[in-house]
């Protein structure tokens, strides 16, 4: 008897830290698929790029820029659902008539890109 109460309690634990592993797995990956956010407006002047990123989704995200080889900023830019953030200018030297890609991304993975003439 003392076996089997032993067991039956040794179980009961593995599955309440199991199903808590599960149910915390799910809310992230639902979160990682609410995720909308989109690069609003770039801006280009005095060698300095400057980036705005709407996020239009459920949940607040960590967001940050990628050109070419160069990320920015070296910190994670937290958006609170609903919310608008304009990026610090980032020193950039790019050429008239050069196209840039940029890649906005999140914490979570999810990517956005956004193709940039330069004037």
């Amino acid at each position: 008897m003392a076996v089997g109460g032993a067991i039956w309690a040794f179980s009961q634990g593995a599955m309440t830290i199991t199903s808590e592993d599960y149910a915390e797995a799910v809310i992230n990956m639902t979160d990682t698929i609410s995720e909308r956010f989109i690069i609003e407006h770039v801006a280009y002047g005095e060698q300095e790029l400057k980036v705005w990123i709407y996020n239009y989704g459920d949940v607040d995200i960590e967001v940050k820029i990628q050109v070419g080889s160069v990320t920015h900023p070296e910190e994670w830019i937290e958006i609170t659902a609903g919310g608008f953030a304009a990026l610090e200018p980032l020193s950039y030297s790019a050429e008239s008539g050069k196209e840039l890609v940029i890649r906005a991304y999140t914490r979570r993975e999810n990517n956005v890109y956004y193709r940039y003439l330069v004037p």
